[in-house]
């Protein structure tokens, strides 16, 4: 039986309501969805005139929402990688690239793994597990000394306290002639200041030596004015870098890009890929 939908009490009531419009039984149930799971006011059903179809369909995708099926979370299932990790999963900065990490550096087939910036060693946990994988070699450079940190796979691992600009200049060469391994970087990953001039520098003095199948990871390439969302909704609280690494990478590329939209692209050289949540990850590799 018909009757009229009370949005107060959000049940059928009679003549009396004075909302003047008409809803059937079925009609009375998807409404309180509505306004009860997907927040809609009354009032804007009413103004839109929506048909119970269109009812349907914004009360199952509230549903959907409200059982979380918008929000992501990563699983982490090869044992080399989930053993690295172990202790080291919860929501952080770049948490959500661990596994982008693991992943591109281990098709890369590399022999020598940079990274540019260590801090608490989180990114180098995840390039360890692939240089385990991979049989690679991992030079990690940063202005602190990070050689306290307690990593995985140590035997593959390399520490230079340097200024990373300067030490790419003079130096890398060398360490790696005592190394026995050629001058040339495989996976260059750098998160280090997140500033437009030092990125910069960092991809004049780096991007030469990449190998002729190199690949390069930026990290913070999506700051967001210093507030960051990550897969499963979740927001992170940072800095604004003024656009500094993305700006950097447009300039050596040629491009502009909006990062807060994902991408990929094919340009000066190098196919180019764009993750946009969790601070950003931009993946540059040669061609």
């Amino acid at each position: 039986m018909p009757g009229y939908f009370n949005a107060k009490e959000g049940r059928r009531k009679g003549t009396k309501n004075k909302l003047p419009v008409q809803f059937s039984g079925h009609h009375t149930a998807v409404v309180l969805l509505l306004t009860t799971v997907a927040k809609q006011p009354l009032s804007y059903i009413l103004k839109k005139n929506l048909g119970l179809s269109k009812m349907k369909r914004m009360a199952k995708e509230a549903s959907f929402r409200k059982r979380g099926g918008t929000r992501f979370k990563q699983d982490f299932h090869h044992p080399v990688l989930k053993e690295g990790l172990r202790g080291h999963t919860g929501p952080t900065d770049i948490s959500d690239h661990l596994s982008t990490l693991f992943f591109f550096t281990i098709d890369a087939k590399p022999k020598l793994i940079v990274e540019l910036g260590t801090r608490g060693g989180e990114s180098t946990r995840a390039l360890l597990a692939a240089a385990a994988v991979a049989d690679a070699t991992m030079l990690s450079v940063d202005i602190e000394d990070c050689t306290g940190l307690d990593l995985p796979h140590r035997d593959r691992w390399n520490f230079m306290k340097a200024d990373d600009v300067a030490f790419a200049k003079k130096g890398f060469a060398k360490w790696c002639a005592d190394k026995g391994l050629k001058p040339q970087v495989d996976v260059l990953f750098i998160d280090t200041s997140h500033f437009y001039e030092h990125t910069k520098q960092e991809l004049a003095a780096w991007s030469p030596l990449l190998s002729p199948n190199g690949i390069m990871l930026f990290h913070d390439t999506n700051m967001r004015r210093g507030m960051t969302a990550r897969m499963d909704q979740s927001i992170s609280i940072g800095i604004d870098n003024d656009r500094g690494v993305i700006r950097a990478l447009e300039e050596f590329l040629g491009k502009r890009y909006d990062e807060n939209r994902f991408f990929t692209d094919i340009a000066n050289g190098f196919l180019v890929m764009h993750y946009a949540h969790c601070n950003g990850m931009t993946l540059v590799k040669k061609i």
